[in-house]
């Protein structure tokens, strides 16, 4: 487990009132809260603050520095917990989830266990001619809960992992929000239950019979072994609070899968991302070069690593420009590119849509000419005044100079009437990152149905930048 920090509060005083501790002030030490049961549903609110005055100096001048210790009481703190926190600290506070951690791992406290602790504070002034001073608290009494998992797994025969260890179905934990976790994918009729770890079947979080909608924590195999049941293939949204022990499972009517891999001789059956469409959740985009190998063949999966569930052609050995798709093909059709076909670059897309299922794949014309347009650009709004990028390669463009404050996009045919085809951020309004960022190509004389699309880059810092343009894999990097 991560040992999480104390919380550190500096004095508002002048270096010289602190460091020099005037006058004739005994060191003292208290505490908010002598005995505590720490809470698992406040793990990140304040549990204990130790509270310190400054000491004294002996009128020296010297500064004085302060080291926290506590441990189990008459232990004559020979082990436990020591934090040296140098001048000028005169306050030390532990959420509910740091005590605990401290509690389990440097004291080997159990669950739910009361442990009876003491604490001091120990006054060391610079100038060795004046002791330490020592002031301590004792009879601490605080209790600990069972820590929540950093991670959460689905696993069963409805998740896309299936009843394997290695494969399980891991959720997006919560900002901000411990113990909650969120997943949205695609689920097959069958069970499932909650994992927190990959190497055992136990401990697992499962369906309780008595109270639907709320989880058990299951640490044994003699405990029900009770899952959740989803009844048919589709779309779904689970989200999971182990602090109230609650679960909630709604469909959704979005895509039934979040990602779609390329898969095929030109990976070596490896599984390649592809990008979904900004504009359509439901379209998945591929590009490249495709060079022969000896093979030609791909076809599509719906998860990483996993050959069921895939997206493949209506027929046998599909010519690329074959469109009709199907899912779960008992005789594992593929596309085909021949040889001749080969070595060239093609852009593609699988829509999946359902009942409207297709693959388009057509070869790469690239452009000859880039320009940018847009009030961040030397042209500005100017199609006509469009600022040209150097063509590097066949795919590379490249620009640099300055830009200022504003919006950018590129247009590959300065249409005067704006409806040609343009290359767009994938998000609106995204700003430069000065890493590889992905941009979509945007169709409008092709696909009418693209016409009201318009996304722009921001630039909120004018300066001098390069511009780097991939047109094949649709990237652009901003360097300032």
């Amino acid at each position: 487990m991560i040992m999480l920090l104390p919380v550190l509060f500096l004095a508002g005083c002048s270096d010289s009132i602190v460091d020099l501790a005037p006058g004739e002030t005994p060191l003292a030490l208290a505490v908010d809260h002598q005995s505590l049961e720490l809470n698992v549903a406040s793990m990140s609110k304040n549990a204990v603050t130790f509270t310190w005055t400054s000491g004294t100096n002996k009128g020296t001048n010297c500064a004085l520095s302060y080291i926290f210790q506590m441990d189990r009481q008459g232990n004559n703190f020979a082990g436990g917990y020591t934090a040296d926190l140098g001048k000028r600290i005169y306050s030390l506070s532990f959420t509910h989830l740091q005590m605990n951690e401290l509690l389990l791992n440097t004291f080997g406290a159990g669950i739910k266990e009361q442990v009876n602790l003491e604490a001091r504070i120990v006054a060391i002034p610079a100038d060795e001619s004046v002791e330490e001073q020592t002031a301590g608290v004792t009879a601490l009494a605080y209790i600990t809960f069972k820590p929540l998992p950093l991670k959460l797994y689905m696993f069963g025969s409805a998740t896309p992992g299936g009843w394997d260890l290695n494969a399980m179905t891991e959720m997006n934990s919560v900002a901000n929000a411990p113990g909650n976790f969120v997943w949205t994918g695609t689920l097959t009729a069958g069970e499932f239950k909650f994992m927190t770890g990959t190497t055992d079947y136990i401990p697992s979080y499962n369906r309780d019979p008595e109270n639907v909608g709320k989880l058990l924590y299951r640490e044994n195999y003699d405990q029900p072994d009770e899952k959740f049941v989803i009844d048919g293939y589709g779309g779904y949204r689970i989200t999971v609070d182990l602090v109230k022990m609650t679960i909630s499972i709604s469909q959704e009517t979005g895509p039934r899968f979040n990602n779609i891999y390329f898969v095929g001789s030109f990976t070596g059956w490896s599984f390649v991302k592809m990008r979904k469409d900004p504009t359509n959740p439901f379209i998945f985009k591929h590009a490249g070069v495709f060079e022969w190998n000896g093979g030609g063949e791909f076809k599509f999966a719906t998860a990483d690593g996993i050959w069921d569930n895939m997206y493949h052609p209506s027929v046998a050995n599909a010519p690329y420009t074959h469109t009709a798709v199907t899912f779960t093909s008992p005789n594992d059709n593929k596309w085909v590119l021949k040889e001749s076909e080969c070595g060239k670059p093609y852009k593609l897309y699988l829509d999946i849509t359902e009942t409207k299922e297709k693959m388009v794949m057509t070869p790469f014309v690239p452009f000859e000419n880039l320009w940018m347009v847009g009030d961040a650009t030397p042209g500005g709004w100017s199609i006509s005044d469009g600022t040209a990028l150097t063509r590097d390669s066949d795919y590379i463009f490249t620009w640099t100079g300055t830009l200022n404050q504003g919006e950018i996009k590129i247009t590959c045919d300065k249409q005067d009437d704006w409806m040609g085809a343009w290359f767009m951020p994938y998000e609106d309004s995204e700003g430069p990152s000065g890493e590889t960022q992905m941009m979509t190509f945007v169709d409008k004389k092709n696909d009418p149905s693209q016409g009201g699309v318009d996304r722009k880059w921001k630039i909120t810092s004018a300066g001098i930048y390069t511009i780097t343009v991939d047109q094949l894999n649709e990237t652009i990097t901003f360097e300032k």
